[in-house]
């Protein structure tokens, strides 16, 4: 299953077991009547934006500095968004920093609750504990010694009730820690926002459930939270459309995950949190929702994640979101945890049900992960550049590479994460065409590095490699003096140095770097483009003005994805015949 997880959960749960008007039976009708406690109308657009001046500042580190009662009158002045390096007495200051702000709030406006509310901090660079009026409300990331780095992270945070003093003062102070590059609140939205404020902000438009819409999606809510706890699985299934797909899920998949969770757990809950319903521009019931799936044991086996579930007004099931980008995960054995990775779609992928699509696997950089392509937007990027390229149509994955330089160590075994379990699961669960043709890999910085190892020790898998800002020149640097001392050959520019020219040809080549990169990886794929070369092995190659940064380096996408495109239509594919296809009153992304 796959999730978009908030790092915070506080609110009054509507857990399996309620009582709901409807669990016995088929929900009412959108227009019938019924119970409305499950959730609140998402009528209400109320925000309240905590950007700009008015900030406090300073360096260091006290815990002491959250109290309300603290005097922060002697620190600096500052305004958010921010890069605290742009401050010239602190260009090159990595480590704690505080950040402040008093302010008052109006009177409570109609119809909002403080559960209503959600604490939006936008992305910080790298980890953050946020506390409002003295009390911690969320924190993302890990500080010093298990730092964690999560700048591409959002930030969305729960006060409890109570907590917000409305015609009052009230003070919001945000602990963080840089380990690298720049600092502070990089991106927006930052304020005190209702959910649907926030859907307004990223386009989700609709309008106010009524009364009777408002039971209806309680109706099948509760029907669905009691047919889990009861462990009755086909009637959580008969809750489910026939097509559905939600964020990777089709309705086999979810109900083969629920049988295996019932199998090792016996009991468990699936819980909705501060649900607020809309009607969509199609007359879809939508639901805006903290869900969690846990064990009767209190163990996690989903996070609380904030979801929007689409809701038939007509026929009484869940559609699907029909999401084209999303999170998927899994519980993985090489990485001894639940992992995330991203998927992207192609538009045909949702509007199609045989056709079968190529993969390229895309790495992150050092200190990254699956969700720094989120921040980059990258589903709209891959659909524009096959729109105004006219490259072929591709499934992306995005696994979660932390600062793993995907190889198998004591940090992790990132190599067979990726290679034993996501690659597989990828061909089984998506419409892939699962042949080494057919696969390619590309990676950023570290990536280009991990994209280069990964493809050249496994031709059986991939056949097209691309990296931009590689890191080419390096063996990976992670793990114990050992690990690293046993990984040492996998530097990409002498392992193609110690391959031969067939050897070399069992793949095609992208790779860039430019002229003032920090870490001299211009320097480094111009010596791979010489290694290969020397060996008579074609490839695409660029050395640009620029440094390492995505300003040089995402103009170049339409080049590596190019090359994996020509790739796959080398190898033309018979494609299986596509089913007449069900009307549907919906239209999706």
């Amino acid at each position: 299953m796959s999730r978009k997880t908030p790092r915070a959960l506080l609110a009054v749960a509507l857990v399996a077991g309620s009582a709901f008007a409807f669990a016995a039976g088929e929900p009412a009708l959108a227009t019938g009547g019924g119970d409305t406690s499950c959730a609140t109308t998402g009528s209400v657009d109320y925000g309240f934006d905590l950007a700009g001046d008015g900030w406090k500042f300073t360096t260091g580190d006290d815990l002491s500095w959250a109290a309300t009662s603290f005097d922060d009158s002697g620190w600096k002045a500052w305004t958010v968004p921010d890069n605290w390096n742009t401050d010239a007495t602190l260009a090159a200051y990595d480590g704690y920093a505080w950040y402040r702000k008093t302010f008052t709030l109006p009177a409570r406006p109609a119809g909002v609750t403080d559960s209503a509310i959600v604490a939006a901090l936008g992305q910080i660079d790298d980890a953050d504990q946020t506390f409002l009026n003295g009390t911690e409300i969320g924190r993302t990331g890990g500080f010093p010694p298990a730092f964690d780095s999560t700048w591409e992270v959002p930030r969305e945070y729960y006060p409890p009730d109570g907590l917000l003093k409305w015609g009052a003062t009230n003070t919001i102070a945000v602990r963080m820690y840089d380990g690298t590059g720049g600092g502070g609140f990089y991106a927006g939205p930052v304020g005190l926002y209702t959910k649907a404020h926030l859907r307004a902000l990223s386009g989700i438009t609709g309008k106010a459930a009524t009364n009777p819409q408002l039971a209806y999606a309680c109706a099948i809510l509760t029907k669905q939270h009691r047919a889990i706890a009861a462990g009755d699985v086909r009637t959580y299934e008969k809750t489910l459309a026939d097509g559905f797909f939600h964020q990777g899920d089709t309705a086999v998949r979810r109900v083969s995950e629920v049988k295996g969770w019932i199998a090792q757990k016996k009991k468990i809950t699936l819980t909705d949190a501060q649900t607020d319903v809309f009607v969509d521009g199609q007359g879809r019931i939508v639901v805006d929702t903290i869900r969690s799936w846990t064990a009767a044991d209190g163990a996690e086996l989903l996070p609380a994640t904030r979801e929007m579930l689409y809701l038939d007004p007509r026929k009484s099931v869940e559609l699907g979101d029909h999401s084209r980008f999303f999170r998927d995960s899994y519980q993985s054995t090489a990485m001894a945890k639940r992992v995330q990775f991203d998927v992207y779609l192609p538009k045909s992928y949702t509007r199609t049900t045989a056709k079968r699509f190529p993969v390229v696997y895309m790495l992150n950089g050092f200190n990254g992960s699956n969700i720094e392509w989120e921040a980059r937007h990258m589903n709209t990027v891959l659909d524009q550049l096959i729109k105004d390229k006219g490259l072929e149509e591709t499934i992306v994955v995005f696994p979660d590479g932390g600062s793993g330089w995907y190889v198998d160590t004591s940090a992790g075994n990132y190599k067979s994460m990726i290679l034993k379990e996501v690659l597989p699961m990828v061909d089984q669960e998506y419409r892939t065409i699962a042949d080494r043709e057919h696969r390619g890999i590309t990676g950023v910085s570290m990536g280009g590095q991990g994209a280069f190892t990964l493809g050249l020790t496994n031709p059986d898998l991939f056949s097209s490699i691309a990296g931009h800002i590689g890191a080419l020149s390096l063996p990976p640097l992670v793990g114990t003096a050992a690990e690293q001392a046993a990984n040492a050959y996998l530097q990409p520019i002498k392992l193609v140095q110690s391959m031969t020219a067939a050897e070399l040809n069992r793949h095609t080549y992208y790779f860039d770097g430019g002229d003032q990169d920090e870490y001299g990886f211009g320097t480094a794929a111009k010596n791979m483009s010489v290694a290969l070369a020397s060996k008579g092995v074609k490839h695409d190659y660029q050395l640009g003005a620029g440094n390492h940064a995505d300003s040089y380096w995402m103009p170049k996408l339409d080049r590596s994805f190019g090359l994996h495109s020509d790739q796959f239509r080398a190898h033309p594919v018979k494609q299986p015949r596509e089913p007449r296809p069900v009307p549907s009153p919906y239209t999706w992304q």
